[in-house]
């Protein structure tokens, strides 16, 4: 079997590579002696006098036609700070602008926005971007080879925006220190550089440096360059951030608590973290999940010290419905091993640290934490080592390595790789082996095409019973699974409604799961949407059916049912709908009903956003599992799920976000509540309260008072 995991891998990579963008376009930046008021306005002199592009072109609807909305670019820069003051025109109107609400890291699919990215080492790889809608919210992230983000990294740095009935303004202001270049001595810095807005009542997409609709923003061979700029050496870039809080819990018991966080960076290429007293008690709480299936949820990390870098350590497959990735979670590290037990309760964390190196050829990384004891578990010492050599233009090879020291020792090590030949070939993979008081492997190989009128894929992947990467996460093992699949993507004249219907994306894929020592069949799932509607308002409908053969040797118990052992087949079918979600009033309904192994299955459920205005949003999801005809049923015929969030924003810096969930198969609620006022750039002022009430455990109550204080030297 692993003779031909690693022929299937050896042939993917006899792919040749092509070339990328012919022509590069070029923007010159001015220098300012002068202060730049951060107001929104861009009425300084200095902005009048600076270079203006304006020459967008559209990505969606029309690739390649000029951008229907024009927009203004202008940048400046002085010792401290890099400046973009950029105007977007308008015909809408101010009051009909799209922001449904005021949340950092805003979903990018619902507003009007306009954003940056820099490729400071003009790798033609990497990029920080910065995004911002009309009212001043903020959105950034880090990306690598336009496939690895760190969508939780947070900069320091400032946007204000005014808006009028013909246009609306944003003036970045990012400081140098923010910002990660190479710097030669007697040469200037050399930046990648792309600029991007989305227009969402009319939802074109338009970039400064076109590239294909196939592709995303961060694919940095498609950017244009900064000229001009003298960006100054970094010398000392320290951020020191300590924390002081307060915890009530139920039945009266008071914790008081202090720790921090320092961040230094002693050269462009290097980033060290150190932490003590590691506290998450703002970070968002888990999700009940009704788990429908055989195999393990993957809950995601919510805690920001590991989010940051996590697309460095986080190597792996995440399985979903229908993903191009099968239905297997794979990941050597996952960090919620880390200061959580087996209840995802916390546990606390002594100090610990992260230290990451990247450069145009290599990144290095290496994580320590001690876990604290407690009556149930021993201290715990977990290090982690990851090193990727970039190969070739858009090749990288890596190897990480785990280790987890306490009662009993476990690692873990895997290599993997990452290769785009061109612009439509993409081939990844992964092997690992892990050690505990056995040793397994698990590994994956992946191909996918990508063009703009078809995605294809095929993913091949092997887990044996005896891999278990105590630092790790891997949602069914004893298993080899093939996945392959491919969307179309259809234009053109000939499809109707050509003023309300943009593309139809039909969709068929298959799934087999087989035993790896028997070959016997463990699952087999054919999957196809022979309509899928995509409409230019962003609005989509979709009909779909499945078909499942489950071979069960064991008995299980979803929601409460049990299944017996045996072979079954099932069909199952249905439809969605969402409606545009940057309106005000916006909604997504669907309905599936068939077979369920021995049983019928009827689901229906769906969300409603109700956004007023930007500064108030409320959303509502709701699931409903309907079983029926199931010869070994031993609970109630229904099991619902309902979810309440509601945002109230007086401005992006200060915020209430409430969130309660219902689940009648065990009466569990969850309910959390906070209040986030950020006083000062990233630094901030928390008021928690997190309730969690079922059968099972109980009733448990926190009101959490927090602060933190971020300064920059």
């Amino acid at each position: 079997m692993h003779r031909n995991f690693v022929f299937i891998l050896f042939l993917l990579l006899t792919l040749c590579p092509t070339l990328g963008q012919e022509s590069i376009k070029a923007f010159r930046a001015s220098r300012t002696s002068n202060s730049v008021q951060l107001d929104g306005e861009l009425t300084e002199g200095d902005w009048k006098k600076a270079q203006t592009i304006s020459d967008f072109t559209q990505i969606e609807p029309r690739p390649g036609a000029p951008a229907t909305f024009a927009t203004e670019v202008k940048c400046l820069f002085d010792e401290k700070n890099l400046y973009f003051g950029i105007i977007c025109y308008d015909t809408v109107g101010s009051k009909n602008y799209k922001a449904p609400n005021l949340q950092r890291d805003f979903n990018f699919l619902n507003h009007d926005l306009v954003g940056i990215t820099i490729d400071g080492f003009n790798d033609k790889r990497n990029s920080i971007t910065f995004f911002t809608n009309t009212y001043g919210a903020q959105r950034d992230y880090q990306s690598f080879d336009d496939t690895y983000f760190d969508v939780a990294w947070n900069g320091l740095w400032q946007v204000k925006t005014t808006s009028t009935d013909g246009a609306w303004i944003a003036e970045f202001r990012i400081p140098w220190k923010t910002l990660r270049y190479r710097f030669i001595e007697g040469e200037a810095p050399r930046f990648g550089i792309n600029f991007q807005r989305v227009q969402r009542s009319a939802n074109e997409k338009s970039a400064w440096s076109a590239y294909p609709r196939s592709v995303g923003f961060n694919r940095m061979e498609f950017t244009g360059k900064l000229e001009n700029v003298d960006a100054p050496v970094q010398k000392i870039n320290l951020q020191v951030n300590p924390y002081f809080l307060v915890n009530q819990r139920n039945k009266g018991q008071t914790d008081v608590k202090t720790g921090g966080e320092l961040k230094w960076a002693p050269t462009p290429n290097l980033v060290v973290d150190a932490t003590v007293n590691t506290d998450f008690a703002q970070a968002d709480v888990d999700q009940i999940v009704n788990n429908l299936s055989r195999f393990s949820v993957l809950f995601p990390e919510r805690r920001q010290f590991f989010l940051e870098n996590a697309s460095l350590f986080s190597i792996g497959l995440q399985g979903g419905e229908n993903s191009f990735n099968g239905g297997i979670s794979l990941f050597p590290f996952f960090s919620r091993r880390i200061g959580l037990d087996g209840t995802n309760q916390p546990v606390p964390l002594n100090f610990g640290g992260r230290s990451v190196y990247r450069s145009k050829s290599r990144n290095i990384g290496a994580l320590f934490i001690q876990q604290a004891a407690t009556d149930e578990l021993s201290k715990t010492n977990f290090a982690v080592f990851r090193y990727q050599e970039n190969i070739g233009r858009y090749g990288r090879l890596g190897f990480l390595g785990t280790n987890r020291r306490a009662d009993q020792n476990s690692s873990t090590i895997a290599l993997d790789g990452f290769f785009r030949m061109g612009e439509k070939h993409l081939v990844n993979f992964l092997a690992s082996y892990a050690e505990e008081e056995d040793s397994g492997f698990a590994g994956y190989v992946q191909y996918r095409y990508i063009s703009d009128r078809v995605l294809g894929w095929f993913t091949s992947t092997l887990v044996e019973d005896t891999y278990n990467p105590s630092v790790g996460f891997v949602s069914r093992d004893n298993v080899i699974g093939n996945t392959a699949g491919i969307e179309l993507n259809l234009r053109g004249k000939w499809i109707p409604f050509p003023l309300q219907i943009r593309d139809l994306a039909p969709r068929i894929s298959a799934d087999f799961y087989h035993d790896p020592a028997t070959g016997n069949l463990q699952e087999r799932k054919l999957f196809t949407a022979p309509l899928q509607i995509n409409y230019i308002s962003g609005a989509r409908t979709r009909l779909f059916g499945e078909a499942n053969r489950q071979v069960l040797n064991t008995s299980f118990t979803p929601l409460g049912l049990t299944i017996a052992p045996g072979d079954y087949k099932y069909v199952l079918y249905g439809v969605d709908h969402a409606s545009d979600a940057s309106k005000k009033l916006s909604f997504l309904a669907r309905y599936n009903t068939g077979g369920f192994y021995d049983g019928e299955l009827q689901q229906y459920g769906g969300r409603v956003n109700y956004s007023p205005l930007p500064h108030a949003s409320f959303e509502m999801v709701y699931e409903h599992n309907d079983f029926s005809n199931f010869p070994s049923q031993v609970v109630a015929e229904d099991v619902s799920l309902l979810q309440f969030n509601a945002r109230f924003a007086l401005n992006p810096q200060l915020q209430l976000t409430s969130f309660f969930q219902k689940n009648t198969l065990n009466d569990q609620t969850v309910w959390n509540s906070r209040l986030a006022w950020e006083y000062s750039p990233l630094s901030f002022f928390y008021i928690v309260i997190n309730n969690n009430d079922s059968d099972f455990t109980g009733r448990n109550n926190d009101l959490i008072f927090k602060i933190n204080f971020l300064k920059q030297f």
